[in-house]
């Protein structure tokens, strides 16, 4: 009896240890999927794909699809992950990326890394032929592709990459996003030859034979976009879709060259009569949305005593710039903008000067980064980039690169951690993180930085659940000053993302589903989202953690 009951009560207590103890937790979860074509939906076979762990980098593994385009990468600990993916004729791609965001994928309790479809997009590329007014290959001609996008906020026209044509006249840019892409051609006719405008021939009597030979021979290529427009604003947008491959064929026209003679106000050197200035002009177009593009074909020739010739240049409107001489700052340059054509002489004396731009950077509670800093300024409607390096007191002078007139944006490169706190400028107005720099000007300049800064993580929320793929922005109080405080991300599979280097101020968090195509950083664009964001003070460094409404 006695055995029987402890039977009996063993049994019970088995019986209850069963039903009342908690389930063991799974320690280790899986990312799997297929990788399809985001063309056709069909599974691709032999992708590499590979998964690394966001707080480890170290941390990763590949693996290829099967024959059915599926994978998968078993036994994870909880955590978030980055999920790429690459293959012949497929560029390496993250997760649903838009620019350079991609949704990573969280695993752990309640979160299910699996049932992933990775639609990669397959490569676009755009080839074609250069060729002249009598349908011969240009050889050697220096190709450019440029993409319309809205990478800064707002739509611009970016260089790319560069190609050179072959014998054929043949060139080709591959790997390529689908997206809107203009091709911008520059060379120099193969049969050109330049001279000195002043140059006179040794025998009189060649004279009339001398001059019709330089006539033919002293021509240029104006720089020339698909397909023989000579202007960027007629210039014919080359549409990409997915792995689509387009045909731009572009037609040069020589025509006659433009002397262009400086006065340099130097004696130089000398050799057999001719002066040879310490400084040279440079000679750029404005193209597309005002960005500056060198002519790369010009050619220079010491002329006179003080006077300086540039030729194997066509007709147009150029910027042209001369850097102060010497190895002291005894004197600014100049510059002018001017329609060119035939024989045009300059006086820096009627030209207006660059600005002398120097200063120095004040690290706020916070030792020098190692390696070699700079001091960037930065035009945003066009690109350009002015960099000085800072020294090891801390002083910054933009003496190689006098700067042109205009409104710039502040910051530093090569600084990891630090971010432009505040700027003081004696000679120039500042606006938050911008300068506006006058002609003539000698900026001196301060600007503090800081590594007290915080991070903003969250969530974006749809009817309350976590949304994945969303365009998350924080707006700075005032974003036309404060361009470079704006922060991007893209929300992950658990909805969150993480907006990094927030310096104190008011901000405001929006989430858009489908605004990747949007001009982020307008403010006109931004009003009727910034009315539902999510309002936030940042007063110090630390991290805070926000929802934010999906719109």
């Amino acid at each position: 009896m006695i055995a029987r009951l402890i039977l009996v009560m063993l049994l019970a207590v088995g019986i209850a240890a069963q039903t009342t103890a908690p389930p063991r937790p799974s320690t280790s979860y899986a990312i799997a999927g297929r990788v399809v074509s985001s063309v056709t939906g069909q599974p691709l076979s032999g992708v590499t794909v590979a998964i690394t762990a966001t707080e480890n980098r170290q941390s990763s593994q590949t693996m290829q699809t099967a024959a059915d385009g599926r994978f998968a990468f078993p036994a994870l600990p909880a955590g978030k992950y980055s999920l790429t993916a690459s293959a012949r004729g497929y560029r390496a791609q993250g997760f649903n990326q838009h620019d350079n965001f991609f949704t990573g994928i969280a695993v752990g309790p309640d979160l299910d890394g699996s049932g992933l479809v990775f639609r990669l997009v397959p490569d676009a590329a755009i080839e074609g032929t250069v060729t002249d007014d009598d349908s011969e290959p240009v050889r050697n001609a220096s190709v450019q592709l440029f993409q319309r996008n809205n990478d800064t906020g707002q739509q611009r026209t970016q260089a790319m990459t560069n190609a050179v044509t072959d014998d054929r006249g043949h060139y080709q840019f591959g790997h390529l996003a689908p997206g809107t892409y203009f091709v911008a051609v520059s060379a120099r006719p193969w049969f050109a030859t330049y001279s000195a405008s002043g140059e006179a021939p040794s025998n009189p009597d060649d004279a009339p034979r001398v001059a019709a030979e330089k006539t033919q021979l002293d021509v240029a290529y104006p720089l020339t976009f698909y397909p023989a427009a000579e202007d960027s604003l007629a210039a014919t947008p080359i549409v990409l879709h997915l792995g689509e491959r387009a045909t731009a064929d572009v037609v040069m026209r020589a025509v006659p060259a433009v002397h262009l003679r400086i006065k340099t106000g130097e004696a130089g050197g000398s050799n057999h009569g001719i002066g040879y200035p310490r400084s040279f002009p440079r000679v750029s177009q404005r193209i597309f949305e005002g960005t500056l593009s060198s002519v790369m074909s010009a050619q220079g020739f010491g002329y006179t005593q003080g006077i300086y010739e540039y030729t194997g240049i066509a007709p147009g409107h150029y910027v042209i710039e001369m850097p102060e001489s010497g190895s002291k700052r005894n004197g600014a340059g100049w510059y002018k903008e001017i329609d060119l054509s035939g024989t045009v002489e300059l006086d820096p004396s009627e030209s207006p000067p660059l600005a002398l731009v120097s200063g120095a950077v004040v690290l706020e509670g916070a030792t020098r980064p190692a390696g070699k800093m700079l001091v960037e300024l930065i035009k945003r409607t066009t690109g350009e980039r002015f960099a000085a390096e800072v020294s090891g007191k801390g002083l910054f002078d933009f003496k190689d690169d006098e700067i042109r007139p205009g409104t710039y944006d502040v910051q530093l490169a090569n600084a990891p951690g630090f971010q432009v706190k505040e700027l003081l400028a004696k000679g120039a107005r500042t606006a938050g993180r911008t300068i506006a720099i006058a002609a003539g000007g000698n900026v001196q300049l301060v600007c503090t930085a800081t590594r007290a800064v915080a991070q903003i993580t969250g969530v974006v929320l749809r009817d309350d659940k976590p949304f994945a793929g969303a365009m998350v922005v924080l707006v700075p109080q005032d974003p036309s000053a404060d361009w470079l405080l704006f922060r991007r991300d893209q929300s992950d599979s658990d909805g969150t993302f993480t907006l990094p280097a927030v310096l104190p101020g008011h901000y405001r968090a929006i989430a858009i589903e489908n605004g990747w195509d949007l001009d982020w950083a307008s403010p006109a664009v931004l009003q009727p989202y910034l009315k539902n964001g999510t309002p936030i003070d940042v007063t110090g460094e630390g991290k805070m953690s926000i929802k934010v409404h999906l719109q």
